[in-house]
């Protein structure tokens, strides 16, 4: 427990916010199978978007006690158990994703900003290659 505080705080210090959104142009980004893969797992419908409440879903499974809150130990649990990477990389996330940066994910509160920021054409669709492209953003 010491050492998942000490690193998130190494985190607090150098982690990127969700404050700066891309335009989506003028830009190259690396693609990203696991980020696909991601991305189909959470598009519960097949319909090639994620709406809101998908996205939404996809944080409230990491809510193991069902509060309304993920932690950074739900968090990593999830990453761990999903092989998403590393614990450092998995800290590096959700450092990122927490927006008030408290070392909670609070489902109502940041999740729409999350959100918005994935939807960098604010169309309330999240399509894949949106997804891909604020993934590879924050997962590097």
């Amino acid at each position: 427990m010491i050492l998942v505080t000490v690193m998130i705080a190494g985190f607090v210090c150098c982690a990127c916010t969700l404050n700066q959104r891309s335009s989506g142009s003028g830009h190259v980004f690396d693609d990203s199978p696991q980020a696909r893969a991601m991305f189909r797992k959470a598009d519960r419908d097949q319909n090639e978007y994620l709406t809101y409440g998908e996205f939404q879903n996809v944080f409230r499974s990491y809510d193991n006690n069902t509060d309304g809150l993920v932690t950074s130990a739900e968090f990593l649990e999830h990453w761990q158990d999903e092989m998403n990477g590393t614990v450092t990389q998995g800290l590096h996330v959700f450092m990122i994703l927490d927006v008030d940066k408290d070392f909670i994910l609070e489902i109502t509160a940041e999740i729409p900003h999350i959100y918005h920021w994935f939807d960098f054409n604010s169309d309330w669709k999240v399509t894949e290659g949106e997804f891909v492209v604020q993934w590879v953003k924050i997962s590097t």
